[in-house]
């Protein structure tokens, strides 16, 4: 910790340093006005984010595209204490070292996505490519009480754009490096008085790889995606919203592109001799995800509060078809389909802001069913092939009130509580054959049910040391999901919910003509009964940990020194260790391929995924012409080092990215724009996922390597 104790402050000075600037410029900006007020729903109200008692990092649709940050994974390189890695192309997202490693089938990630309010249970449809969106913002810390179970680390909160009864739009295509195309669309308009509609199409298609299989010669790391989503708002009178939204996806990938670990032997006694960007597969990797849903929103405002119901209905499907261990001979290959469905029926009471008394409940139902149909992991050398089908079930009930008192003008306690009751089925066969010939008896058809109910709460205490500075305090509790491990030969096993307990405590500040906005937070966490995955033979066994705590601190910032000069900053700090129960631990054998070792303890390991700290520092610049302007733009983003299994043997190295651009925009209004850009600039080959394959090999799945374009956009 003295180290990261070092690296905090070392980081801390620099983003001080930023406030040294000559006297006259500050006082120059003054004369200008100050940052632009972040309004977010944090508290499921909409609120000035500097009164909101939660660690928030908020970022607006022209933050997003001043950071080039296009989808959901590239988020963390601009939100401290998130890391966002996935499996097989399933998203497994973390907030301050709390996510999951399992990513998959009946298991919901403790990191929860709502988009528009509505909750995205599947990990495949929580890679989400934007175009139309207002804002995202990232709530770190257990959310239960407003947002239920499954947020237990935090939440991503994505609001997209509202129809307008104005018609306008905007448009761009692209062009970038490995033969990638792109283009983007939104239009929107009144088609009645009172109804209007919106339409936003995204599209990108990268035909060229990052690498290639040296077994078949095709290339791999590449991919298409194609997003459409649609709004018709209906305001029948000054009281009442109607919002009906339809959305649809459909993304394909040469990925992932499992590789041996540079450096280790595999089963075959032979190290990689490819690029960092490679696989030496039997197959070509291939994954499909399609998803596609509808949402009502319906708003209405009553005498003493406002009236709220979303209904949504969901489905996906994820199939993919890959080599899971990355080298030339036919040891692993994995055939799965995951489809889902889901659907959530939510009604809020909002009690009108501005009183001595705010309030809100609400009534909130989920059920969702997902499995693997099938999931068929071969050890094609040996003729050997695990059969698994499940389908598991799940329904939820919950309801939640909160209230803020404000004692006076200055100080307010806020207490909130939630009852979930959840009830899950499962429902499943396995069997093992050689030769299409099984032998050993299968397991099942075999069925179980587990239901259980937690309640999760909020108590906050906030008070305001003038106008611009909110210090507050709270402790919250959480819950995650418990879930079923599907089996080949024996019925499927039950693992726990997870629990937290987390205490913050929170700096939020404005200040020099509010032309620095400064956010801090210091937090514990005493996390327990944590779902840990191990892997062998390709397959997952999932199972619960004692607990872990976990402490640090993050801070965002923003600075306009001058009318066009903006610096943002972000720095995540966190200690995390796991408590003392059973692991399981492996080592590299000396001829080649991984042993499993005997049991140890988890005592005094790293939680997977977790840097120890992270930093992200950018500014935009403006430079004004004759007709139109010319932004510059840049980031750079550190990650501390962070292993990939409880046991931390295997680990991604610190590395660092820088991103840069420059957009011109054309004409007084800016109708035109020409942009170019570039992400990950120095081509640094850093792991998006490493896993541990007992007896195969350790195998590294890597993030995107450079890429630099130009887009041109227009609006009308």
């Amino acid at each position: 910790m003295r180290n990261n104790a070092l690296r905090a402050r070392a980081s801390a000075a620099a983003i001080a340093a930023l406030f040294v600037l000559p006297g006259a410029a500050w006082a120059q900006a003054a004369a200008d006005t100050g940052l632009e007020e972040i309004v977010v729903t944090a508290q499921r109200r909409a609120e000035n984010l500097q009164n909101v008692p939660i660690a928030v990092t908020a970022l607006t649709a022209s933050a997003l595209a001043a950071k080039g940050v296009t989808d959901t994974k590239l988020l963390a390189t601009a939100v401290p204490g998130l890391t966002f890695t996935t499996q097989a192309n399933l998203a497994a997202p973390r907030i301050r070292g709390v996510g999951t490693a399992i990513a998959g089938a009946g298991n919901e990630n403790p990191v929860s996505m709502y988009v528009d309010g509505v909750y995205y249970a599947s990990a495949g449809a929580s890679v989400l490519a934007f175009n139309n969106i207002s804002q995202i913002a990232v709530l770190k810390g257990p959310q239960g009480t407003l947002f239920g179970r499954n947020a237990t680390g935090g939440l991503i909160q994505i609001t997209t754009r509202d129809p307008s009864q104005t018609f306008s739009g905007q448009a761009d295509a692209s062009y970038g490096n490995k033969n990638t195309i792109g283009a983007n669309l939104y239009v929107t308009g009144g088609l009645t008085d009172g109804l209007a509609a919106d339409l936003a199409v995204h599209f990108k298609d990268q035909t060229d790889g990052f690498g290639h299989n040296l077994l078949t010669g095709k290339e791999v790391g590449k991919g298409r995606n194609i997003s459409l989503r649609s709004k018709l708002q209906a305001t029948p009178d000054d009281r009442t919203v109607a919002t009906l939204t339809l959305d649809y996806s459909h993304s394909r990938t040469a990925s992932p592109t499992y590789r041996l670990v540079d450096g280790e032997l595999g089963l075959n006694g032979q190290f990689f001799a490819g690029g960092k960007f490679d696989t030496n597969a039997t197959i070509d990797p291939r994954t499909r995800v399609e998803q596609y849903g509808a949402a009502f929103h319906l708003s209405r405002d009553l005498d003493f509060a406002k009236l709220v119901s979303i209904t949504a209905y969901r489905r996906s499907n994820f199939i993919g078809i890959f080599d899971s261990d990355g080298q030339p001979e036919d040891y692993i290959r994995v055939l799965v389909a995951e489809p889902g469905r889901q659907f959530s029926q939510e009604l809020q009471l909002i009690s009108p802001n501005g009183g001595r008394f705010n309030w809100q409940a609400g009534l909130y139902y989920f059920w969702s069913r997902d499995g693997y149909f099938p999931a068929d992991i071969s050890l094609p050398l040996f003729g050997i092939t695990s059969h698994i089908r499940t389908l598991q079930r799940s329904r939820s009930f919950a309801g939640y009130a909160q209230g803020t008192y404000k004692f006076d003008d200055l100080t307010s306690l806020t207490v909130g509580a939630r009852l979930t009751h959840e009830i899950k089925y499962m429902h499943g066969s396995g069997a093992v054959d050689v030769l299409g010939t099984p032998i050993v008896i299968p397991a099942g058809p075999y069925s179980d049910k587990t239901s259980v109910t937690r309640p999760t709460w909020r108590i906050a205490l906030d008070r305001k040391l003038g106008g611009d500075v909110l210090v507050y305090a709270s402790y919250n509790r959480g819950f995650k999901s418990g879930g079923y491990e599907p089996g080949e030969t024996a019925a499927a096993r039950y693992f726990k919910p997870e629990e937290i307990d987390a205490y913050e405590v929170g700096l939020k500040s404005q200040f020099l003509d509010r032309r620095v906005r400064l956010n801090v937070a210091g937090f514990y966490y005493d996390y327990r009964d944590i779902q840990l995955n191990s892997f062998s033979n390709g397959v997952t066994h999932i199972y619960n940990g004692d607990s872990a705590k976990i402490y640090g601190l993050d801070l965002d910032l923003t600075a306009a020194p001058t009318r066009n000069l903006t610096i943002t900053g972000g720095l995540s700090v966190i200690h995390d260790r796991f408590g003392d129960f059973p692991i399981v631990y492996t080592a590299v054998s000396p001829t080649g391929g991984i042993v499993q070792l005997p049991d140890g303890s988890a005592k005094g390991k790293r939680l997977q995924s977790t840097p120890d700290w992270q930093l992200n520092l950018g500014f935009s610049y403006n430079i004004p012409l004759a007709s139109g302007s010319i932004m510059l733009s840049g980031d750079f983003f550190h990650s501390g080092r962070w292993y990939s299994t409880p046991e931390n043997r295997l680990f991604q190295k610190a590395y660092n990215l820088v991103n840069a651009s420059a957009t011109w925009s054309i004409g007084d209004d800016a109708r035109y724009s020409l942009q170019l850009w570039g992400r990950n600039l120095g081509n640094v080959a850093y792991a998006d996922q490493l896993t541990i394959q007992v007896p195969v090999a350790d195998f590294v799945n890597m993030a995107e390597g450079r890429t630099f374009g130009a887009t041109f956009g227009v609006k009308f």
